[in-house]
């Protein structure tokens, strides 16, 4: 299916639903249905989602159905949506969904320039022209890393609590291990459990 046929299923899809909630106390969907829906069908249905905003079917649409589509399009949005993200922001007659589309595109904003800035970057030209997903994402985050001054700050926000958790943790298994295991080793494992679906780990029987 094509990306416009994929997105014109999705509203349908949102429609069933709402007919369904409509029969419930709350008699609408919640946000974060929509959000989950549109998540079904990846990145593909961005672009359209996007050229109906342009188009301002936003103006139609309840909170709840605009609120989710703005959740989805923060994992997958482009630069392109900065501009329906700005009517929304100044003329949707609910505040929650005005401040949503500001934060949205306040943050697009800000990425367009980091991807500009990131794209002329050696090491990820290479890591695109090499193809291997893993290089690609280790390229990127590191020229994000180098571009985006709030990036550092938040990574390391990341492991503090990390290194913190690990220890926390360290003196009971340092007990229960007899000494035989260093808070590195710890460290190590308490990453691998706790991104281990990322990491291709299956769990042990």
């Amino acid at each position: 299916m094509s990306a416009e046929s994929d997105y014109q299923q999705a509203l349908k899809d949102i429609a069933s639903l709402a007919k369904r909630e409509a029969a419930r106390v709350t008699r609408r969907p919640a946000a974060k249905a929509i959000d989950q829906l549109f998540r079904k069908y990846g990145g593909t249905i961005a672009a359209p989602l996007i050229a109906d905003l342009r188009a301002g079917a936003w103006k139609k649409w309840e909170s709840w159905q605009l609120g989710g589509a703005m959740s989805y399009l923060r994992s997958f949005a482009t630069s392109d949506a900065v501009a329906p993200l700005r009517d929304i922001e100044q003329n949707y007659p609910v505040a929650d969904i005005q401040t949503q589309a500001k934060e949205l595109a306040d943050l697009l904003a800000t990425l367009d320039v980091a991807v500009s800035e990131a794209k002329q970057l050696a090491q990820v030209q290479d890591a695109i022209k090499g193809g291997n997903t893993d290089e690609m994402a280790r390229a990127m985050l590191l020229a994000l890393a180098k571009i985006d001054p709030d990036w550092p700050v938040r990574a390391s926000a990341i492991q503090k609590d990390l290194y913190k958790l690990s220890a926390d943790s360290f003196p009971a298994i340092n007990e229960l291990a007899a000494g035989k295991l260093s808070q590195a080793d710890v460290t190590k494992a308490l990453v691998e459990i706790l991104f281990r679906q990322f990491l291709g780990k299956t769990a042990s029987p």
